[in-house]
């Protein structure tokens, strides 16, 4: 384990009245984020000062907030303190006092501690007002601002401020709030600064991994440039545009999976320029950047150390090269959204489990492998179709589009090729984006096209909302036999409600009526319709579609489905994929052939042929990929 700093040098509690004497000056360096916390954490550092303020029967004379961590620097001419850990209790604290100043005190001692206020610098924001906050200016001003008005709201809320300004500002009063007040050496200077600041917060929510990153970058930049400013603020500007473009949905879920959000989503890009290992924590990025700046450092100093990063650093000796392969990995992820062929393939194999880096290390090596040729857009789709391919495996054997017609209800290629049914259309369409974003933050399943045989629900307000989904769509219908069905539909319904249950059998033989009435063709035997049903849960009969879409009208025959999905397709309110839409629109079937009312009312033999007919036009390229020997 790394060893961890010591602060056993001017260690000492020191009560927030001590901070109160025009002396204090703080600054916050720029390789920390700036102000951020929220009403919460506001509201919550209130009360509990005033509970201690207030509470007679406490013992404890003593309140202790969580440590500042501090070293002895000059800024602007004069002595003050760089804080390497609790800026934001600092920041807060000081909000506290000057709303506690301007209304809660007596004028005599406004003025005398107006002026005896520790002051608070920000590297990034110098001009940042304390008194005023304009949410507008900058994004530290927005917390800043609201801040104030959080402990405003709550002054409002509360009388008789005595106790608790007696235990903020009086250094002669017996009940105080204090802070652990750690002040480190000032040795090894801004290195230390830097590797104090990140081992203190790494592990906390507040800062992740890419956001310690960042800091080592902004400080390289203080250290190294002319115009430190300048520097500081053209990478931050440039990490905002990257970071902008990650809280994208559609250009994240693109490039990742994470549909639980548990991941910081800019983190991504440094697991990607780093080649973090697949076994490694998530930590192994930042440790890689912080071996780096270290080693930097040390050459700068003239120390002959041994660079200590993984193979990804070897050509790379100070931090501008670094951040100069930060950039070129972002832009080529930024490319790959871009590109339609891409887009499309990289999403789907992202889909599929592969990482980004995974699916670059593949095209690398691929890319290497050939000897007699330029590298073409071609050899690049054929090389992502290899790897598409490698989840169409049944153990060392690649599967064949002749085995498509045997994919059956359960097995994991039905879900695999249905979504590679829907990515090649959008992609060959050029029209229409398959939309990443929206298939991943939601449930799917494999849904049977037309019913399955058996009646699968159990619960009486499941089957009743069947029997009322059946009779709607039969009424619509409107020919004498539907009709008929419909009123035997009606009668069954009444009787159910009035018995409060449904009969099971009379319920069973009813589906089963149904059930044959919407798959029988015309001039089909009994036999035949049996013979048909058993081959209900094969690819012709599956589609991709919503989990909540799918629970809403389970078991309800292909007519009401239609009827339903066109429905929640006019209305815009739900993602629809392409090849589902288009089934339920009967685009895929012949339309010269099957083209009557009731045609469109049921699926038949002729529509799931169809259906066949454009998934292979549509995947089997890709399944010949295999038969293409890597160059």
């Amino acid at each position: 384990m790394e060893e961890q700093p010591k602060y056993d040098k001017n260690f000492a509690p020191m009560p927030i009245a001590k901070l109160l004497d025009g002396k204090h000056k703080f600054v916050i360096p720029s390789f920390q984020r700036g102000y951020r916390w929220e009403e919460k954490q506001v509201v919550d550092l209130l009360e509990d000062i005033w509970q201690f303020a207030n509470d007679d029967t406490q013992s404890n004379d003593k309140y202790f907030l969580q440590p500042i961590v501090v070293k002895a620097t000059r800024h602007n001419g004069e002595d003050a303190w760089e804080v390497l850990d609790g800026q934001q209790r600092l920041t807060t604290m000081l909000l506290i006092l000057k709303e506690l100043l301007r209304g809660c005190m007596t004028p005599k001692d406004t003025a005398k501690y107006s002026s005896l206020l520790y002051d608070i610098t920000y590297a990034n924001r110098p001009q940042l007002d304390f008194d005023a906050p304009n949410a507008a200016d900058n994004i530290d001003s927005y917390y800043l601002s609201a801040a104030y008005d959080v402990i405003k709201k709550w002054c409002e809320d509360h009388e008789d401020f005595t106790d608790i300004t007696r235990c903020l500002f009086y250094q002669s009063a017996k009940r105080q709030v204090y802070i652990i007040w750690y002040a480190v050496d000032e040795g090894n200077g801004d290195l230390q600064s830097i590797n104090i600041f990140n081992r203190l917060n790494k592990g906390k929510i507040s800062l992740t991994s890419s956001e310690l990153i960042k800091a080592l970058f902004i400080m390289d930049h203080e250290l190294g440039s002319k115009d430190r400013g300048l520097a500081a603020e053209r990478l931050s500007m440039e990490w905002n545009e990257m970071e902008r473009k990650f809280q994208n949905d559609n250009f994240w879920y693109f490039i990742s999976d994470d549909r639980a959000g548990a991941q910081t989503r800019i983190d991504t890009l440094f697991d990607f320029v780093t080649q973090r290992p697949e076994a490694s924590d998530s930590d192994y990025s930042y440790r890689e950047f912080q071996k780096l700046y270290d080693f930097c450092r040390e050459q700068e100093r003239g120390i002959d150390s041994e660079k200590r990063t993984g193979e990804w650093a070897s050509d790379i000796n100070n931090m501008q090269d670094a951040w100069k392969q930060v950039r070129n990995t972002y832009d080529r992820l930024v490319a790959w959204h871009e590109d339609n062929l891409f887009y499309h393939y990289v999403g789907y194999l992202v889909a599929l489990g592969f990482t980004p880096l995974q699916i670059y290390n593949h095209l690398e090596q691929e890319k290497h492998a050939v000897k007699d040729h330029e590298w073409t857009v071609e050899d690049t789709k054929q090389s992502l179709r290899r790897m598409m391919m490698l989840r169409f495996k049944d153990g060392p054997r690649y599967l064949s589009k002749e085995d498509i017609d045997n994919f059956e209800y359960g097995s994991d290629y039905v879900s695999r090729i249905l979504l590679l049914f829907n990515i090649e259309s959008c992609r060959k369409g050029h029209n229409t984006r398959f939309a990443f974003d929206n298939y991943k933050k939601e449930q799917w399943d494999v849904e049977h096209v037309d019913s399955q045989n058996d009646a699968t629900l159990q619960e009486y307000d499941d089957r009743m909302r069947w029997l009322r989904q059946v009779r709607f769509i039969l009424e619509m219908e409107g020919t004498t036999r539907s009709l008929e069905l419909a009123e035997t539909c009606g009668r069954h319904i009444s009787v159910f409600e009035r018995n409060g249950k449904v009969n099971v059998d009379t319920y069973r033989d009813f589906y089963i009526t149904i059930n044959k009435y919407y798959s029988r063709e015309g001039g089909e035997r009994e036999e035949d319709v049996d013979l048909k049903n058993k081959r209900k849960d094969y690819l012709s009969n599956l589609t991709l579609l919503d989990s909540s879409t799918n629970r809403a009208y389970k078991d309800a025959p292909f007519a009401y489905k239609r009827y339903y999905l066109i429905e929640k397709d006019k209305e815009g309110k739900c993602f629809i994929p392409l090849c589902t839409r288009n089934l339920f629109l009967k685009y895929f079937s012949d339309s010269n052939s099957n083209a009557s009312y009731l045609d469109n009312m049921r699926w038949n033999s002729a529509d799931r042929a169809d259906y066949m007919k454009a998934i292979h036009k549509a995947v089997d390229p890709i399944f010949d990929s295999i038969s293409d020997e890597p160059h």
